[in-house]
């Protein structure tokens, strides 16, 4: 398997094609995603191959037959030079069918297909912006056996795949392979060799196959770096290759990395996490009073210690050097969006911001107080965002503590995503969430209410009451649907039997009684008055019903702290199909709160107030009820 097997066939996937490319310079690597003993002979021919590719955190098995896409006898995707050489062909068909189909391979980025390779973390260098180190680092790229490519980016979607007058394609990928310094004219030379895909359509400027520079050229060296064929590979001066391509791709490797060549440096972390409409999908941050950015994932960083190069730079240097930094790496992947191609969902538009952050922050109990303290924190860079599957972002921060968030660009958008950090030394990582618990407040008897007097309220209550002085969910309902008629701006349909028997069921806890006395009534009015407070002042909008980000507010007024597996929960049983609720939704939502945390503390026997059970256990309960 060598990279003169890659020529590109009639679909758009020249980045997955030169990603392959480099590949086979690195045999360790190689023999991760195409395992060996594959062969067409008898004794291992099953008419199936296996491949591995890094898929989001770990490494997928993909199984795929030998029948090939063809037309009039000729494979219709990528090909080798030879007719009886298939690896590629298939490789390309594994990738294919790990990503949905042949269809949604076609535009993409080289590093998208290394990772895929790897497990790496992918850095995207532009290459108009000056860097006197750019060699260098090329240099170190490709002796740590990391891998690397460049494209000339498409303004007009009419330029896609044109041909510039020195034979390069515009948004099409090059592969680079080799670098070699010698000098010319008594000067240093510093060249770079690079190969097309397609195989064929070469540079055709300084140093190209035609060039007559290499006349000049020791004939041993000549021998050993040029040569004339028709293959897609070329050198290129350093200066040209800035010059006519825009941007550089580097897949640096960490410890997923196959092989036994490879080591990391990195210490690394890995979330996967979500953005839902509604409950965390809160688009970037705007300096507007509807701002949802604070309902987006929120992740802390604390590094500890600064990097070791920095430890002995300071050392070396005393004072005059800044104060030493750690390196920080932070990967932002949206997942499957390729897979959804077909069906017109292309890549969002992500991005991740960090922000130093005081102890304070992580001290807050609430959102609500992290929404308010949230403009105020200083970004330590400009949002790093794309409309590529990965974002990758390369920092130099001080020791301390960072706020990592991750958003897409508008609000409500959904996708899956996995967020990776990386450091050199020892680091911690966290979501940010809630803390399930529950005020004191809540569970104390609630005093009657202060609307009129307590004669008053026990007069409507023995007006509905029988001989038993006990009031049942028929006798309930009238009462409350009489008194509902007065608060027009709730939008209230009136309740049911059935849900004042519930409610009846929820003051009645632990009790057989389908009837409430005086005093449970007194309590029931006193709770109905305090969630009547909360919805107005916390329904913002005054549209009568509360939506997610509302009701998180709405929910730690009223004393109640959940996170967001059981906010998401509760949602999806109270809301509507637009995920609001209204009053009376409102009230079942927060009685049945209640209900679960007074069964909780009953079940404390210890009296400690923490009670510890699985999250599955939780969720049954606290749903289930």
């Amino acid at each position: 398997m060598n990279r003169m097997d890659v020529c590109q066939g009639q679909i758009g996937d020249c980045w997955f094609l030169a990603a392959a490319a480099s590949l086979t310079l690195y045999p360790h690597l190689l023999s991760k995603v195409v395992p060996g003993g594959q062969s067409f002979q008898a004794a291992d021919y099953a008419g199936i191959f296996h491949f591995q590719f890094w898929q989001y955190g770990q490494w997928v098995d993909v199984v795929v037959d030998d029948l090939l896409p063809t037309k009039d006898n000729r494979l219709l995707f990528v090909r080798t030079p030879t007719d009886d050489e298939f690896w590629m062909p298939l490789l390309e068909k594994a990738y294919a069918k790990l990503n949905g189909s042949y269809e949604a391979m076609n535009g993409g980025y080289m590093n998208e297909a290394f990772v895929d390779f790897t497990g790496g973390i992918g850095e995207t260098i532009p290459l108009k912006t000056p860097n006197p180190k750019l060699f260098k680092t090329i240099e170190a790229v490709l002796n740590k056996n990391s891998l690397m490519g460049a494209y000339i980016n498409v303004i007009n979607a009419s330029d896609r795949e044109a041909q510039t007058s020195q034979g390069l394609v515009k948004g099409h990928t090059y592969s680079i392979t080799g670098i070699h310094k010698l000098y010319f004219n008594d000067r240093q030379v510093r060249l770079l060799r690079l190969r097309n895909p397609w195989g064929h359509r070469e540079w055709n400027g300084r140093w190209s196959d035609n060039s007559p520079l290499w006349g000049a050229v020791a004939p041993e060296l000549r021998e050993k770096l040029h040569v004339q064929r028709r293959d897609g590979e070329f050198w290129m001066q350093l200066i040209d290759f800035i010059q006519y391509f825009d941007v550089l791709e580097i897949c640096h490797f960490n410890a997923d990395a196959p092989g036994e060549g490879v080591s990391s440096r990195w210490n690394t972390d890995c979330f996967q996490g979500r953005w839902v409409k509604g409950y965390s999908a809160g688009g970037r941050q705007i300096s507007q009073p509807w701002d949802l950015f604070w309902i987006n994932p929120q992740f802390h960083v604390a590094l500890f210690e600064p990097d070791e190069a920095q430890l002995r730079k300071q050392l070396r240097k005393g004072q005059e050097h800044k104060a030493p930094t750690c390196t920080l790496l932070v990967s932002l992947m949206q997942k499957d969006r390729r897979r959804s191609k077909n069906r017109g969902k292309d890549f969002l538009h992500i991005s991740f911001q960090i922000f130093q952050i005081p102890r304070q922050y992580l001290q807050l109990s609430s959102a609500a107080h992290r929404k308010e303290m949230l403009p105020a924190l200083r970004p330590v860079c400009p949002p790093y965002n794309g409309s590529s599957r990965d974002v990758t972002g390369y920092f130099q921060l001080p020791p301390g503590d960072y706020l990592i968030i991750p958003s897409t660009l508008s609000p409500f958008e959904e996708a899956d995503f996995t967020l990776r950090i990386f450091t050199e030394k020892k680091h911690q990582f966290l979501e940010i969430d809630e803390e399930i618990s529950v005020e004191g407040k809540v569970l104390q008897v609630m005093k009657a209410p202060q609307i009129g007097s307590d004669q008053d309220l026990e007069e409507i209550f023995l007006k509905y009451a029988g001989q038993d002085q006990q009031v049942g969910p028929a006798e309930l309902q009238a009462i409350l649907n009489q008194n509902a008629t007065k608060i027009p701006y709730l939008k209230m349909e009136g309740f049911t039997v059935e849900e004042c028997q519930r409610l009846i069921q929820h003051f009645n806890l632990g009790s057989r009684s389908d009837k409430l006395t005086l005093q449970m009534f007194q309590h029931l009015c006193a709770s109905l008055q305090e969630w009547e407070r909360i919805f107005r002042i916390y329904d913002v909008d005054r549209s009568g019903t509360m939506n997610m980000h509302e009701m998180r507010l709405a929910l730690e007024a009223a004393g109640f702290h959940l996170n967001k597996p059981t906010m998401e929960a509760f949602m999806k049983k109270y809301s509507n199909p637009w995920l609001q609720i209204d009053f009376k939704r409102f009230v079942f939502f927060m009685e049945h709160l209640k209900s679960v945390f007074c069964m909780c503390k009953s079940r404390d026997t210890s009296g400690s107030g923490v009670l510890n059970m699985t999250e599955k256990e939780w969720m049954e309960l606290a749903t289930d009820y």
